[in-house]
C-alpha cells in the first residue's frame, strides 16, 4: 500500500517500525499536516520511530516516540507537538484539505467540509 503514497508521505511511512506493518491509514487531504508534523518531530528527534498514524474518530492519531525516549523534556515536547496536530485535524478536511467539521455519517465520525460531507452520504450505504 505504501508505494502508492507521495514521497513525502512515503517518507514518514517509511518511519514505521517492523512490528507495526507498513501503513499511513489517513486520506489525502491530511498529507500536508503530517508532512509538516513529521518535519517538526525530526527536528526535535532525527530517528524517531513512528507506531501508527492513522484516523480515529475523525482525528489524526500519530504514535511515535523519539529515539531517546529517557530524555524527559525531549519526550514532553514531542508528544506536544502531536498532540497540536491532531487538535488541528479536527478542522481539515481529511478527502482534500480545506476547512472541516466533525461529522457522524452511517456510525463513523469523520472531518469532512462540506463537499466531501455530501459525497460520502450519497456514496456510502447505511451499515
Amino acid at each position: 500500500m505504501t508505494e502508492q503514497l507521495p514521497p513525502n508521505v512515503q517518507t514518514i511511512a517509511d518511519r514505521l517500525g517492523e512490528a507495526w506493518g507498513e501503513t499511513v491509514d489517513v486520506g489525502p487531504g491530511w498529507f500536508e499536516l503530517i508532512t509538516r508534523l513529521d518535519t517538526q518531530l525530526a527536528r526535535l528527534s532525527p530517528g524517531y520511530v513512528l507506531e501508527q498514524c492513522k484516523t480515529k474518530y475523525g482525528t489524526l492519531r500519530y504514535y511515535a516516540r523519539p529515539e531517546d525516549s529517557e530524555d524527559v523534556d525531549t519526550q514532553m515536547t514531542f508528544n506536544e507537538i502531536i498532540r497540536d496536530a491532531e487538535d488541528e485535524s479536527a478542522r481539515i478536511c481529511e478527502d482534500c484539505g480545506e476547512p472541516g467539521q466533525q461529522v457522524a455519517l452511517h456510525g463513523w465520525i469523520w472531518t469532512l467540509c462540506a463537499t466531501h460531507t455530501q459525497h460520502r452520504l450519497r456514496s456510502e450505504p447505511a451499515r
